[in-house]
């Protein structure tokens, strides 16, 4: 499945796009558009694709997509058997970035949120915190017209661009110059997100993309601005990150299970990464 440039179009009266998402899963494809898209979820979980990352999700996740970079939500498995008693929903907003007019950013007063939209292009992941404090704001600004409707967005993004808990779901923005670009990153991340847990042979990915190793490895390095070893290690370092917040597993199994088939070599990767030891990480966590 290719990549597939959505036009989103605005009602006449509103100078950006409010969307509430109910569904039995998330129907919307890999896809990019010129607008950035807000999305607030309010129910299903699953993975959330963004440029090249691959993060999990779940109610109340927060998170800011800039213009152009390709995205797409994954419910869980059991959210495509049409269970009743599951449903998919989010609130989502979609703008221009010039939508207020580009004079405005320019005033000392918008610097924070034109420093944010910038950042946006990298895909941003907010804190529970922020968004437990921006989803009472989400549901008002849904419920409200014209100048009120305009003032309050203002606000949510003024209060997204002070927050203080901010990750890059993207260490660069991802390359995609065209159909075949989208095609092979797509195929490339979801067997990642398949198969981190296993080995992975780059061989095997490299023919998923119909490349040779060495082609294929110049092609991820320069669309993505990693190695595909890089790109890998750090999707199991973020999927240990989640194990570390329970203290029911131990390390060794903690290590195995996100990929690590050597002890020494995941508390190394994991310290050059997160610049903490897996330990100290679980007790910061835990204390």
């Amino acid at each position: 499945m290719k990549p597939q440039l959505l036009k989103i179009s605005n009602p006449a009266d509103t100078s950006f796009n409010l969307i509430k998402m109910d569904g039995p899963n998330f129907p919307t494809p890999w896809h990019y558009h010129p607008e950035i898209e807000i999305v607030l979820m309010l129910e299903s979980t699953g993975k959330k694709y963004v440029g090249s990352s691959i993060t999990d999700f779940e109610p109340g996740d927060l998170c800011m997509i800039g213009s152009f970079l390709p995205h797409y939500y994954k419910s869980d498995e059991a959210y495509m058997k049409n269970n009743p008693n599951l449903r998919a929903k989010s609130m989502v907003v979609h703008f221009n970035a010039d939508f207020i007019g580009n004079q405005f950013w320019e005033t000392p007063e918008s610097y924070n949120i034109k420093n944010l939209l910038e950042r946006a292009k990298r895909g941003l992941q907010f804190s529970k915190e922020t968004s437990a404090n921006i989803h009472p704001k989400f549901v008002e600004m849904f419920n409200l017209e014209g100048m009120a409707r305009l003032l309050k967005f203002l606000e949510v993004l003024d209060d997204m661009a002070k927050s203080k808990d901010i990750e890059f779901l993207s260490t660069d923005p991802i390359q995609i110059r065209n159909e075949v670009d989208s095609d092979r990153i797509k195929k490339v991340l979801e067997h990642v997100s398949e198969n981190f847990k296993n080995q992975i042979r780059l061989d095997d990915v490299a023919q998923l993309a119909n490349m040779s190793e060495s082609a294929f490895s110049r092609y991820f390095k320069k669309r993505t601005r990693k190695t595909f070893s890089n790109f890998l290690t750090d999707i199991r370092i973020e999927y240990a990150c989640k194990m570390l917040q329970n203290d029911k597993l131990s390390i060794s199994q903690i290590a195995f299970d996100s990929g690590f088939y050597n002890l020494s070599n995941f508390n190394r990767q994991f310290k050059a990464i997160k610049k903490i030891t897996p330990l100290a990480y679980r007790m910061n966590y835990l204390d």
